[in-house]
């Protein structure tokens, strides 16, 4: 395979109040959006949604489980068939965001992805992750193109517990050894091709940022602030963390998370 391929959300906007973009994002791709978040971030900001959406046709928002599972998938899809929906947004962490992904797989609509935390780097990538209701990973999906736009409001992501941007600094910085390794040993990256020298540099730059970055941040955050820190390892954990896993491969790190999803005592740790 000689082939290298690279890809990428559509857009990309971080920064504190950036959800105040979310309805001019909407208008571009739909009237009815179709909103994909758990009990919890409706609670927290169910009104601002509805206040930055307010221009929309119509609005409505899924009850969703707070698992990403076959079935969830299939009951939002018939529900966002049956409001007439033609834009899905994902709010929240990963599973919201994975079962967002499945919702369009299921509609060919259009998404965007709005992260509440980052722990992960799941926002820019065609990837959903689905387990079963026992919390055991059962299938990966794959969008047919990168999400629209990946919007992500720094104010929101600092107001959850730390514990959550920790764990995407954890996740990003194996980036950089697994996409190397898999450059080096000839290895496909989830567009089934080669890694692109840009996939590798990513991920350098990815590592760069936290270990430059990640202790002032972490600091910042605990302090609910949103500032420079925050927003370099913000974008690195999840914008060049996930376009470096994508178009770049990954490695022995993340294939040990299907092992331990089986293991009780580590599956949800």
């Amino acid at each position: 395979m000689n082939l290298r391929a690279f890809g990428a959300p559509g857009r990309y906007i971080q920064g504190p109040g950036a959800l105040s973009e979310l309805g001019a994002l909407v208008r571009l791709f739909g009237r009815r959006p179709f909103i994909v978040a758990d009990a919890i971030v409706t609670d927290l900001l169910g009104a601002r949604l509805r206040q930055e959406l307010a221009g929309a046709e119509a609005v409505s928002f899924a009850a969703f489980s707070g698992e990403c599972t076959a079935q969830d998938i299939e009951t939002l899809a018939d529900a966002a068939r049956a409001a007439q929906s033609d834009v899905i947004v994902g709010v929240g962490g990963g599973k919201a965001i994975d079962t967002a992904k499945g919702v369009r797989m299921a509609l060919s609509a259009p998404i965007i992805i709005v992260p509440t935390i980052a722990s992960n780097d799941s926002p820019t990538s065609r990837l959903a992750v689905l387990y079963t209701p026992d919390h055991v990973l059962s299938e990966v999906r794959l969008m047919t193109a990168n999400p629209d736009a990946v919007l992500v409001d720094t104010s929101v992501i600092v107001a959850a517990p730390a514990r959550f941007f920790v764990a995407g600094i954890g996740d990003a910085l194996s980036k950089k050894f697994e996409v190397e390794q898999c450059a080096r040993a000839g290895g496909l990256n989830f567009f089934k091709a080669r890694p692109t020298d840009l996939a590798v540099t990513i991920a350098d730059a990815c590592y760069r940022a936290i270990r430059s970055d990640a202790e002032a941040a972490v600091e910042s955050v605990t302090r609910k602030t949103a500032d420079a820190p925050v927003e370099r390892v913000v974008e690195a954990t999840i914008l060049l963390s996930g376009l470096a896993f994508e178009s770049g491969g990954l490695s022995i790190a993340h294939s040990l998370t299907r092992g331990f999803s089986t293991v009780p005592e580590l599956a949800r740790a």
